[in-house]
């Protein structure tokens, strides 16, 4: 903005300021949008200084702040979404104080507003980081190196699904006409050969050819392999230069893909207070409902990333039906399992198996296949860090 504010509320917030300059704090609420901003600020008392409308770009938020409240910005919140971490990460650059707040509650705040307005939903977070972060979490915004890996594990998780799922759009098309093609392929080689094979029986017994429709579906499920595999011999380089990851496969049935989703979704393991708090940011942890007498214990919640929580599960799978290394993680899952079952035994051992590796990596240790070797093993790594 190149105006001069001429607004009475700015003018007279402004005057205070001038005259006390060590009570001259402002709070701002950004609502993001994809191609302008909500922008409002507020004074200590909770009244509004400005509001205003500007492009969603850092550069230009933050020489609005700077010109008009020039130090006086105590701190700027925002609600998480596609543009957050960028225009958090270049504020904080700017050297702001920036709060990312999570969405749904966020949400829940300012749903008791009657009017619904980009104006109204920057007003209500600039009152929130002004007195409501206490009941409110604020979200921890990760590096450039950390999208930059959960961009490609998502990319190849969506190259892996489009292939399956291209491969299933084939096998129902040849079932029309009588023909199966038999499951198990391994790569798309075979699968190609055994649906030629179902197309040319199709031609010969049906008198329909399929192949003009067919191959080039088949061509499309080929380069999906192949992306997904470069994709993947990229992760295990990555994987196997990263000192964390490297000792988190040493685990039976954690492999390149759970290690480096693990680390991504964490990053920075000092900001959990103690290790049980992993797995429930993972949405591992069973939820709980109380009220009154009431007390009761549902399935897992499933906040979190879904990701990272579905290699989680998928490496307990391998461990209990895969390895054959005995460790008491693996004892344990097998025994709960003759319980309650193989799925939820499955789903406890990923709440275990996060646990464990979150307690590996703050530790700086080894993975022990038997408990009675690590606290042992955990007292020395800390005597060698001391010394």
């Amino acid at each position: 903005m190149s105006k001069k504010i001429v607004a009475p509320a700015y003018v007279a917030a402004m005057a205070r300021a001038e005259a006390d300059p060590a009570s001259a704090r402002f709070w701002v609420g950004l609502d993001i949008g994809f191609k302008s901003t909500a922008v409002c600020v507020v004074d200590v008392d909770g009244a509004v200084v400005h509001q205003v409308s500007m492009k969603s770009h850092a550069t230009e938020i933050g020489r609005y702040l700077r010109r008009n409240f020039k130090s006086h910005v105590t701190l700027i919140g925002m609600e998480t979404g596609g543009l957050s971490p960028h225009l958090a990460g270049k504020l904080r650059e700017q050297g702001f104080q920036v709060a990312v707040l999570d969405a749904l509650q966020v949400h829940r705040v300012l749903s008791v507003k009657r009017n619904k307005t980009d104006t109204n939903d920057a007003r209500g977070i600039a009152e929130i980081t002004r007195s409501g972060r206490d009941y409110l979490t604020e979200v921890y915004v990760k590096s450039n190196l950390c999208f930059e890996v959960r961009a490609s594990l998502i990319m190849r998780d969506r190259l892996v699904k489009q292939r399956r799922e291209t491969e299933a759009m084939i096998r129902g098309l040849v079932r029309v006409y009588g023909g199966r093609i038999e499951p198990g392929s391994d790569s798309p080689a075979t699968f190609r050969e055994r649906a030629i094979d179902q197309l040319c029986l199709i031609a010969d017994t049906e008198g329909v050819d399929l192949r003009p429709r067919i191959i080039p579906l088949l061509d499309l499920c080929e380069r999906f392999y192949i992306e997904a595999g470069r994709i993947e011999r990229e992760l295990d380089l990555l994987a196997a230069s990263h000192p964390v990851c490297k000792r988190f496969m040493e685990i039976p049935g954690i492999g390149t893909i759970t290690a480096l989703s693990f680390y991504s979704a964490i990053e920075d393991p000092t900001r959990f207070r103690h290790v049980d708090d992993v797995a429930a940011y993972l949405g591992l942890t069973p939820r709980v409902y109380q009220s009154g007498e009431s007390l009761t214990h549902g399935g897992i919640s499933k906040m979190g990333n879904q990701l990272t929580r579905t290699h989680l599960v998928g490496a307990a799978t391998v461990m209990l039906a895969n390895t054959r290394s005995f460790s008491t993680l693996k004892d344990w899952g097998m025994k709960l399992s003759k319980r309650v079952g193989f799925n939820k035994a499955k789903v406890a051992l990923a709440r275990k198996l996060a646990i464990v590796m979150f307690s590996l990596w703050r530790d700086c240790t080894h993975f022990m296949a038997k408990a009675a070797d690590v606290g042992p093993h955990r007292d020395l790594m800390r005597a060698r860090a001391s010394a």
